[in-house]
């Protein structure tokens, strides 16, 4: 039998020997008869006898806590927390009503509220997204209850689940009042749909998903329709998706599958600027376009180039999009309204639009959209809505990097620019040609690299990129974007050759018409660093095809030879204009063709310093790496933090893997010089600019960082550090930073010797490694079986140091003000690997080296964090910090020095 059932019906009676029972109410069964219950309420303190009919098994969520029984029926976690306190409220609300308190309209609509929202969230029909979002808005608006109300504090963890008081101790329990005090406060302020903040600021990267529903214009060819963020200056933000617009009337069912396009990658500045989201129109096919009529479609994605066709300019269609995203307009079509391209180039044009030149109304063809903007990246966006990114989607991503960087973002990217050109007019040619560009990655026996090329996001890659033909233009403009996707080994070896040719309009001189000329640009710099993000003007060659023999050996060929000649005009040599040939080139002296890159790597550089580090083995073997190292300090931040994961990488195994015959460490010792490199790259996360890469940089930690030997070489050198305070201005300031990335070298520490542990685990069969360092739970292990920590180059001499610091004098006085500061927050990563009772033990024997009267605020501040931290939860090293703390409070209250500020300290039970 069902212990718990819910009432279905009221039943009411004077007997004392019946319980009564309302709609919903559950009751906890004890004996039955035929025709009846005995039981009690779960909701009050009554027992009784009740009939068997007015009651139904049903699901139920029942709560105790000690002799506190909380019960619900319908569905547990936000269903059972919305019920049980619409219960606890009805009794408050009815007394407002009674009393004619001024909160009882506010409280009839959260209470009105909470009912909609439990009705959703019981639905079971929400995706996991919502439900979340539910919950967060029904936690929000219970807690603002409460506190209008005036009740008891419900104590939840960041998640929203409440807390078990009787499984929770004291401290910790005291520890979330404050958090969730904290919580609520700032709830107050905000929108229920927030999400709670977390400690260390993150970087905000937003997603446009823009789904397309219909595209209107007067033309009878397949068209291409290229979609790209733009920023006001009319330059590309983010890659283009290329769709294409079939000729023909598409069936009813294909208007359900009109495609939608994810813009990834966008960071905070698209709010601060203006930006437009652009459509160009390609048409495909002849040089004259066939005859139009008014056609309308869907759009479906392109499968691929139409041989042989050519890609003429059609037009545009633009719109800023800046006041849609600032406003939810998310339920609302707009319209990018076309803009024909009839005289100017397709990049003239759109920074007429832009500019809001006078246009005619062309508000009857265009292409209808729908536009969100939703925050989160592309991860977040599949987790959290999915059904955004369903079905047919194409995903571009910012044409750089984003504000965050992930270990496992691994991108290898160059977005190739076709500028501009000029041509000449050539032998025999009466017109202008009607030039065609095509670019290709070619190694360097001038084979084509196959499907190494994207034309649009979401489509296969393809062998060449075709650029627009211009009707009778030397000096074609295209300005058009495509991506070369390469991995490293080909990166190297490989380079791209941009191929000319003269479009007919007549079709069977079309098809005669081979590559007159070509260009091309190396990837690879001589030094090993990648072409530079800028325009290169690059020098023109003339290709002889009767010296290649038949067109595609002479284009293999020249592909080949190119490579000793010049590849930009700014290389080429002085007297080139009376002749320059190699094989099938020749040189064209008055003709130039400018293209422009932009390299989005986390693989290949651009910088001659970062590449010295990366290639650290070669430089050590030539006796240039300490200049390597050197220069690796003037690198400017923003690549420093591109490349976080290979530079920290290629540090750790300068330290470990270099030994030096030196006993004493000096300043051109590789230990100091990879010292300062690391602090230099450390106190860059933590810079404020740079504090969205902190996550970052300590998944990097957790995750890849993999130098079990690094934790020796570091602590001596840090043990080092520290013992210099008084050596000169260059050693404090080294120590300051030193101190400052505390925290995360605390962090590597402790990796670095749980790698090594683990390792001494599998080498001698242990199940597991151990919990700490070996040496300092037995300081006569001497086994060497086992791996430890020596006095050395364990945490104790790393702790002792600072013990020393603190004796210090007025030159240290900065040092030891930021040791306070940092010391509690890499407390909790050292008792990992460390026991904590002596970890304290330490800790208050650098404060008590410390006189008390210096540095007394931040005595006390680090005092707070530390009883907060791990040190402060553990009976052990509580036991050890509360005498100093009670010490210093008793001194500080007789003697106040220093101007100490008030700082609250939590209760503490020993």
């Amino acid at each position: 039998m069902a212990r718990n059932k819910t009432a279905l019906y009221n039943f009411n009676s004077s007997s004392p020997l019946h319980l009564p029972l309302e709609v919903g109410e559950l009751v906890h069964l004890e004996r039955e008869t035929d025709e009846w219950y005995w039981g009690s309420s779960l909701r009050r303190e009554a027992k009784g006898a009740f009939p068997k009919s007015y009651v139904v098994i049903r699901s139920c969520n029942v709560d105790r806590c000690g002799e506190t029984v909380v019960a619900s029926a319908g569905g547990s976690g936000v269903v059972h927390d919305i019920a049980v306190t619409l219960r606890e409220w009805l009794q408050h609300w009815k007394l407002l009503y009674t009393t004619n308190d001024d909160r009882f309209k506010f409280m009839e609509v959260s209470m009105r509220a909470l009912l909609e929202l439990r009705a959703q969230a019981a639905s079971g029909a929400l995706p996991q997204d919502q439900l979340r979002r539910v919950a967060r808005t029904a936690v929000f608006t219970i807690d603002k209850g409460n506190r209008t109300l005036g009740m008891e504090l419900a104590v939840r963890t960041i998640s929203g689940q409440l807390v078990d008081p009787l499984t929770t101790s004291t401290f910790k329990l005291n520890s979330l009042h404050d958090e969730a005090n904290s919580r609520i406060d700032k709830n107050m302020e905000t929108t229920p749909t927030s999400r709670p903040t977390s400690q260390i600021p993150t970087a905000r990267t937003y997603t446009i998903v823009v789904n397309i529903k219909n595209f209107v214009c007067r033309m009878n060819d397949i068209a291409e329709l290229s979609l790209a963020l733009h920023d006001s200056s009319g330059n590309k933000v983010t890659e283009n998706v290329l769709l294409k617009w079939p000729p023909g009337h598409l069936g009813a069912a294909e208007l359900f599958t009109a495609p939608s396009v994810v813009f990834t990658d966008l960071g905070s500045d698209i709010k601060k600027e203006k930006l437009f989201l652009v459509c160009h129109i390609v048409r495909i096919g002849s040089m004259e376009a066939q005859s139009t009529e008014n056609r309308r479609s869907t759009i479906v994605p392109i499968m691929g180039n139409s041989a042989g066709n050519m890609r003429r300019p059609f037009g545009l269609a633009c719109v800023d999009i800046t006041p849609h995203l600032a406003a939810d307009n998310s339920d609302k079509e707009i319209l990018l309204p076309f803009y024909p391209c009839e005289k100017d180039n397709m990049d003239t044009l759109l920074k007429k639009v832009i500019a809001n030149r006078d246009f005619k109304d062309k508000h009857s063809q265009g292409l209808w959209v729908f536009l969100q903007m939703v925050e989160g990246d592309l991860k977040q966006i599949r987790q959290e809505n999915p059904h955004m990114v369903v079905g047919n989607t194409a995903f571009a991503r910012k044409m750089g990097f984003p504000e965050v960087i992930l270990p496992d973002d691994a991108r290898n990217d160059l977005y190739v620019t076709l500028v501009a050109g000029s041509f000449s007019r050539g032998s025999g040619k009466s017109s202008e040609r009607n030039v065609e560009l095509s670019a290709r990655v070619v190694d360097r026996a001038g084979n084509v690299v196959p499907g190494v090329i994207s034309v649009g996001a979401g489509l296969p890659l393809v062998n060449e990129y075709t650029s627009i033909v211009y009707y009778h233009e030397d000096r074609p403009r295209w300005n058009e974007v495509f991506k070369v996707c390469l991995n490293i080994d080909e990166f190297k070896e490989a380079h791209i050759v941009f191929l000319c040719r003269h479009r007919s309009s007549n079709e069977a001189k079309d098809r005669a018409e081979k590559y007159f000329a070509m260009s091309y640009l190396r990837l690879m710099q001589k030094d090993g660093t990648t072409t530079p993000d800028t325009q290169h003007n690059l020098a023109v060659y003339k290709i002889e095809n009767k010296k290649g023999g038949a067109g595609v050996c002479a284009e293999t060929e020249a592909a080949r030879a190119c490579l000793q000649l010049p590849s930009r005009r700014d290389e080429l040599p002085a007297g080139c204009e009376r002749g320059l040939a190699r094989g099938p080139l020749a040189l064209l002296p008055r003709d130039a063709l400018t293209v422009a890159t932009k390299l989005c790597s986390t693989k290949l550089t651009q910088r001659e310093e970062i590449l010295g580090v990366l290639k650290w083995s070669t430089h050590h073997a030539e006796g240039t790496l300490r200049t390597a190292l050197t220069r690796l300090l003037r690198v400017p931040n923003d690549e420093l933090v591109k490349f976080l994961q290979d530079i920290l990488d290629a540090l750790f195994s300068i330290l470990t893997q270099i030994e030096e015959d030196t006993e004493e460490y000096t300043e051109e010792s590789y230990e100091v010089l990879v010292l300062d490199c690391l602090l230099q790259v450390i106190s860059l996360v933590a810079d404020h600019k740079y504090q969205h890469f902190q996550p970052v940089l300590h998944v990097y930690i957790e995750r890849s960082f993999c130098d079990a030997l690094a934790y020796k070489k570091l602590i001596s050198i840090m043990v080092w550090a520290i013992r210099c305070a008084e050596r000169g201005e260059t050693a404090t300031k080294r120590l300051l930073q030193c101190m400052k990335c505390l925290e995360s070298l605390s962090r590597v520490l402790v990796r670095s010797w749980q790698l090594r542990a683990a390792l001494g685990s599998r080498a001698t069969g242990a199940a597991a490694a151990p919990a700490c360092c070996p040496d300092l739970q037995d300081s006569n292990l001497e086994s060497s079986d086992a791996p430890h920590l020596t006095a050395k180059s364990g945490p104790q001499s790393l702790l002792e140091a600072l013990v020393w610091l603190m004796r210090c004098g007025d030159q240290a006085l900065t040092c030891q003000g930021s040791a306070l500061k940092y010391l509690p927050h890499a407390a909790p990563h050292l008792a990992r690997v460390f026991p904590d009772t002596q970890l304290s033990e330490y800790t208050v024997w650098a404060l008590e080296a410390l006189p008390l009267g210096r540095l007394s605020n931040q005595r006390l501040h680090a005092l707070l964090e530390l009883v907060r931290g791990p040190l402060g939860a553990a009976p052990g090293p509580r036991r050890a910090l509360l005498p100093h703390l009670a010490a210093t409070l008793a001194a500080l209250l007789v003697a106040p020095c220093e101007g100490v500020s008030n700082v609250q300290m939590p209760a503490l039970d020993n």
